[in-house]
């Protein structure tokens, strides 16, 4: 995997976290795999993780009818973080995603969609983070200098 792009989720003008797309021979495509690495500049427990993933999914894709399971999937896959943890995310579309805190393996989510719906978070074109996302993917904003 090379580097897609990177970028940092900022809030009040404080840097939460960085990020870093990669993805084979730096191109993403949203049916190869690739993987996602946060770095995180402030403290998050599990439930902080589990419940804004699960609020930032079904933003974009509705509330979910096993929104309990969900989030008891994520508070046992998700760690406590402090600020310099990472923490990676491989997806395999189709297949699920693997979860990483540094090289440590913390869990897996075997269903596919719920895996896909996770990446969407930073993915999708209607993420709550146009910004991030367009770091992440290596797209690039030309300013028109519009009069």
């Amino acid at each position: 995997f090379s580097k897609v792009g990177s970028g940092q989720l900022t809030w009040w003008g404080m840097t939460v976290y960085d990020a870093v797309l990669y993805a084979p021979e730096g191109t993403y495509r949203p049916g190869t795999p690739h993987s996602l690495e946060i770095t995180y500049r402030f403290s998050f427990s599990r439930e902080q993780l589990a419940g804004r993933s699960l609020e930032e999914i079904e933003r974009l894709h509705g509330k979910r009818s096993n929104r309990e399971a969900v989030l008891a999937q994520f508070r046992s896959l998700f760690p406590d973080v402090a600020p310099g943890d990472r923490i990676t995310a491989l997806h395999r579309p189709g297949e699920g995603a693997d979860f990483y805190r540094g090289d440590v393996p913390l869990g897996r989510i075997a269903d596919a969609g719920l895996a896909a719906d996770f990446f969407s978070i930073w993915l999708d074109p209607a993420t709550s983070e146009p910004g991030l996302r367009s770091q992440l993917l290596g797209i690039r904003t030309v300013s028109t200098g519009a009069k």
